[in-house]
């Protein structure tokens, strides 16, 4: 890791304790308590779904190829978010190592990351329309104040917009970028991450299968609001389907702001301390509902680092010359 990243990963490890003694430890402990062991594998156990949808909306923009069940895009979904989410990597390091747990299940006659660049684009093309309809939700839910809130709450629409105004080329070379990088660090990532705009033209037609991505992906952010309302019903604070939908609608987008810094540190906590705030939760709960999703990642993201390094290791002994 550079030593940009590792001052990046500092900053926001800083900016997370800063806001857990903000917050109030005592208050954060005493609201995690509430949750329990049990909360925690309820709370993983939801979240699944959620991958299942993400890595089912992937695997429909493949093209005709022999041996690409959805089955292994969803494998390949929970190695890039637990890449992504327990490693000290940016979300970019998950992107990587998704195109390369693809490959590993035998599907290299696609253009693997072609396919990850328009699910991403599908993906938070999807992210866009939920984040306006938080704000929607938001604005009946508190009349007071509406043009405050509506400033608030357009910010993360308005970085969304951006990024999709940045457009693919950008996203393309930025991700063949962080491919390089990640190489020179752990040479297993090798994909050959070279897109061609016409494949990803192709990819991105606007037809029944993009669609079809599309809706799957709508679906995925509404179950995180069933999540999100799961989580602070657990930590005993009483709160609307409605007033669920609005802290994560608003959260999804206010976290593209850590798309670049590891694990979201600091980053994903200021984003549920501003949301909440929104609706009056007090910051411990907000704090805690940021620290329970780290627990569900490690939860989820553990097994599947695992079974991604037991590929990798298959992989490397089949390489092996036989004596």
């Amino acid at each position: 890791m550079s030593w940009r990243k590792l001052l990046v990963a500092a900053l926001g490890a800083a900016a997370l304790i800063a806001i857990i003694v903000y917050a109030g430890a005592d208050a954060v402990s005493r609201a995690a308590e509430r949750v329990g062991i049990t909360g925690l594998i309820l709370i993983a156990l939801i979240h699944l779904p959620v991958t299942a949808v993400t890595g089912s909306a992937w695997s429909l923009l493949r093209t005709d190829s022999p041996g690409a069940s959805p089955w292994k895009f969803i494998w390949a979904r929970f190695v890039r978010e637990a890449t992504g989410e327990v490693l000290p990597f940016s979300q970019l390091g998950g992107i990587v190592a998704g195109v390369r747990a693809l490959t590993l299940t035998g599907v290299g006659a696609l253009p693997v990351t072609g396919l990850m660049l328009a699910d991403i684009l599908i993906e938070q093309a999807a992210k866009l329309p939920y984040v306006i309809a938080g704000v929607a939700c938001l604005l009946t839910v508190r009349r007071a104040a509406p043009t405050q809130l509506m400033a608030w709450a357009l910010l993360p629409a308005l970085v969304l917009a951006i990024v999709g105004i940045a457009g693919r080329r950008q996203l393309t070379a930025l991700l063949e970028r962080g491919a390089r990088s990640l190489v020179r660090h752990m040479p297993g990532l090798r994909v050959g991450a070279s897109v061609e705009p016409a494949t990803l033209d192709r990819l991105l037609v606007w037809d029944r299968r993009t669609r079809t991505a599309f809706a799957c992906h709508m679906l995925a952010w509404a179950l995180g609001a069933v999540e999100t309302w799961v989580m602070l019903h657990l930590m005993g604070i009483a709160v609307t389907a409605t007033g669920a939908f609005v802290i994560d609608s608003l959260f999804c987008g206010l976290r593209t702001f850590g798309f670049a810094v590891p694990a979201a540190l600091g980053v994903q906590e200021a984003g549920y301390v501003l949301v909440c705030a929104l609706l009056g939760i007090p910051a411990a709960p907000a704090v805690t509902l940021s620290l329970i999703r780290r627990v569900r990642e490690l939860l989820i993201g553990i097994p599947g680092l695992a079974s991604w390094q037991l590929f990798e290791g298959r992989r490397a002994l089949a390489a092996l010359p036989e004596e």
